[in-house]
């Protein structure tokens, strides 16, 4: 086994979305000499899977877009470094792939910017910044493919962008009420997504005349910066045959005591009529250790959704149902997460402190997304 006739592959097909030119990768891994110069750290995040970021259990549910490595491809890659990077034959090679520059969901059909640069100081905390940006589309739009893209994302803690109908539009009292991406929200980008485009017949809403706001929550990392962050939207032709809903299961009332090690915080929501539920989206601080979405049916039958028993901050995940989940009317998704106050929590800033809810990555926050359709 070496490089040309197998490995290249792996890596391109695992590798290359993140780690090369223009993408958030911190370094490139587009051909073996990238390889071997990162040939120790590719072998350790390899090793206790760190690489390619996916954590949720495969003992439970299947996933559309999971990213982990299949057991035979990392055995052959980690074989393949212990073996000391054999080469190989040219001839073996495959073509190199071809990556779209710059916008991951293809050419958007329209691009909604910030419309003034953002300054993000070296040091301090930055509260969050709420930036409306004005649409102008002369009809309703139904968007099937979006992608949010700062111009400084080592600044950018996240993204999520709110929906603000026109008065006067006819679908005007359905307005979301997002809380401030505590209920939900209709686009959003954290580390390691920053993109969607839903499956054909699947969109979601943009009323004519929406105003779209711009929650940005920015972090300071030692040294200034500047920032204007894009949006880029594909439409779908005509209305879609669902509309997708994004909606957010959160728990705001509780105090993380100092030292705890795996402190329990609940939070659940019941389906108001028939729906399809799609994918699942935890979010939580530095302190967040594990999590878990279950559903109990009207009849009382439980069955765990999505189980994640080790939790990452740095790569907060879309998990994408590979079949969607019919639930009936009444039906309650109860969202578990669990969080390491103590000191055996490296990432964790103070273990000495007691934490509530709040903006801040060094407070806490538990929310639960669902991405659903009604079928009624």
């Amino acid at each position: 086994m070496t490089w040309h006739n197998r490995v290249s592959r792996i890596v391109q097909d695992n590798c290359q979305e993140c780690h090369r030119s223009g993408e958030n990768g911190p370094f490139e891994l587009m051909n073996l000499a990238d390889v071997k110069a990162q040939r120790a750290m590719i072998k350790k995040v390899v090793k206790n899977r760190t690489m390619p970021p996916w954590f949720a259990t495969p003992e439970t549910g299947h996933w559309r877009n999971d990213r982990s490595l299949t057991e035979r491809d990392r055995e052959d890659l980690l074989g393949w470094l212990e073996a000391g990077l054999p080469e190989g034959d040219t001839k073996d090679a495959p073509a190199p792939r071809v990556w779209l520059e710059g916008w991951r969901i293809g050419k958007p059909d329209v691009v909604l910017e910030v419309p003034e640069v953002q300054k993000i100081p070296a040091k301090g905390e930055v509260k969050y910044r709420y930036i409306n940006v004005e649409t102008s589309f002369d009809e309703d739009k139904w968007v099937k493919a979006m992608e949010i893209r700062p111009s400084a994302p080592q600044v950018v803690h996240h993204v999520l962008v709110f929906l603000r109908y026109p008065r006067k539009h006819p679908r005007a009292k359905e307005q979301p009420n997002d809380m401030g991406g505590l209920n939900g929200y209709f686009m959003g980008m954290v580390p390691g997504q920053g993109h969607v485009v839903f499956p054909k017949g699947q969109a979601k809403f943009l009323p004519k005349g929406a105003t779209l706001v711009f929650q940005i929550h920015y972090t300071a990392n030692g040294t200034e910066a500047e920032d204007q962050t894009k949006m880029g939207l594909i439409f779908n032709e005509g209305a879609p045959a669902v509309e997708i809903h994004t909606k957010g299961i959160a728990n705001t009332l509780f105090k993380i005591t100092a030292g705890a090690d795996n402190h329990k915080i609940e939070a659940s929501w019941t389906l108001p009529k028939n729906g399809r539920i799609l994918s699942f989206d935890p979010h939580a601080h530095v302190r967040g250790k594990a999590w878990k979405y279950e559903v109990i049916y009207p009849d009382g039958k439980r069955e765990t959704l999505l189980d994640i028993p080790r939790y990452d901050f740095n790569w907060q995940l879309l998990y994408e149902l590979q079949e969607p989940l019919d639930l009936p009317k009444g039906s309650k998704i109860l969202v578990t997460a669990w969080y390491d106050n103590s000191d055996k929590n490296p990432a964790n800033p103070d273990p000495k402190k007691d934490v509530y809810f709040g903006e801040q990555t060094w407070e806490e926050m538990m929310i639960g997304y669902v991405n659903w359709h009604a079928l009624d």
